[in-house]
């Protein structure tokens, strides 16, 4: 599994809604990835600042893009090389978050959102894009669902760990 964080980048996050709430829960999903040693990779639309903190401590090299779609960037497509299940997070929803997913769709990749870790300016537009994105066949969950799915089992060597993480309450 590999986890791709959409633009949650300093000039965007201010403007959508929940965005304490989809950060908190961002941040949990990255954490437990790193934990699990799973892949990440962080992309940044260009001229929208770097990427938000405390993000931005996991961050080795971000893919920076001038597409909407992650998919657009021979970068992006190198780094996700040889994966074929792909954890989508990040902003905005009804735009670059949803045509990554419909992109990755078409390359043949299983394709899961973690619907609290995404947001647009406009609910709507964010309702519209999940929606959207159930038709083309992404699974969709939440955050804590899929860190639970990744450890599947409690004797699971990292549990109490990533268990810390899920009970955070706050950054």
């Amino acid at each position: 599994m590999h986890l791709v964080v959409i633009d949650m980048q300093e000039k965007l996050l201010p403007h959508v809604q929940e965005k304490d709430k989809v950060l908190l829960n961002t941040y949990k999903i990255v954490k437990a990835f790193k934990i699990l040693n799973l892949p990440i990779t962080f992309t940044e639309q260009v001229k929208l600042g770097k990427t938000v903190s405390p993000l931005s401590e996991f961050v080795s090299k971000v893919v920076e893009k001038t597409s909407f779609s992650c998919m657009g960037e021979d970068e992006f497509l190198r780094k996700i090389m040889g994966d074929r299940k792909f954890v989508l997070t990040g902003i905005e929803t009804h735009i670059c978050v949803l045509q990554t997913a419909i992109d990755m769709l078409k390359y043949g990749f299983e394709v899961f959102l973690a619907a609290d870790c995404t947001s647009s300016r406009n609910d709507y537009d964010r309702e519209i894009a999940i929606e959207r994105m159930i038709q083309e066949g992404v699974k969709v969950a939440t955050a804590e669902s899929i860190i639970y799915e990744l450890l599947r089992d409690a004797k699971h060597e990292k549990f109490k760990e990533v268990l810390n993480i899920v009970k955070m309450k706050s950054l």
